[in-house]
C-alpha cells in the first residue's frame, strides 16, 4: 500500500512544483499588485503543499520528487506564451488550477494513508479556493477595476 500512497503523492508533489513555477511566469505577467500579491499567496500555497506532500513521502520510506516533468515544461511554456497582461495570466491560470483541482479530485480516489488523506485533503481545499477567487476575479474583470 505505502508505495502507491508514495507514487500518488509524489504524482501531486510534480504538479505543485508545476506550478509555483507556472505562478511565477503569470505574476510576471501581470500588472497590478492586488492580482499579483493574490497569485503570490495562492503560489506559496503550492510550496507549502511540496514541503508538506514530501515530509509525508520521506516519513513512509520514499523518495520524493525532486525534478519536473515534461507536462511541467508544457504548462509553465503555454503560461508564459500565453500570459500577456492580468486577465491573459488568470486565464491560463484558471486552466492550470482547473488541472490541479481535478488531479486532487483523483488522488482523493485513492487508497491513501489517514495522514495522506488528510494532506490531500487540505491541499485540495486550497486548490478549490485559488480556482474559486480566480473565476471571480475573471468575471469581476479586476484587471479593469484597478486600472
Amino acid at each position: 500500500m505505502a508505495r502507491d500512497v508514495i507514487d500518488v503523492l509524489n504524482d501531486l508533489i510534480q504538479l505543485d512544483r508545476d506550478a509555483i513555477v507556472a505562478y511565477d511566469r503569470a505574476i510576471e505577467a501581470c500588472e497590478h499588485a492586488h492580482t499579483k500579491e493574490r497569485l503570490a499567496s495562492f503560489r506559496d500555497d503550492h510550496a507549502r503543499h511540496v514541503v508538506d506532500l514530501t515530509a509525508h513521502v520521506t516519513s513512509l520510506g520514499g523518495i520524493a520528487a525532486q525534478t519536473r516533468d515534461l507536462k511541467g515544461k508544457l504548462i509553465e511554456g503555454f503560461t508564459a506564451i500565453t500570459s500577456q497582461g492580468d486577465q491573459s495570466a488568470l486565464l491560463a491560470m484558471r486552466g492550470n488550477e482547473e488541472l490541479t483541482n481535478r488531479q486532487y479530485q483523483a488522488a482523493l480516489d485513492e487508497s491513501l494513508t489517514a495522514e495522506a488523506r488528510a494532506i490531500v485533503e487540505r491541499n485540495y481545499t486550497d486548490e478549490q479556493r485559488h480556482l474559486a477567487w480566480i473565476k471571480d476575479a475573471l468575471s469581476r474583470k479586476v484587471w479593469e477595476q484597478a486600472a
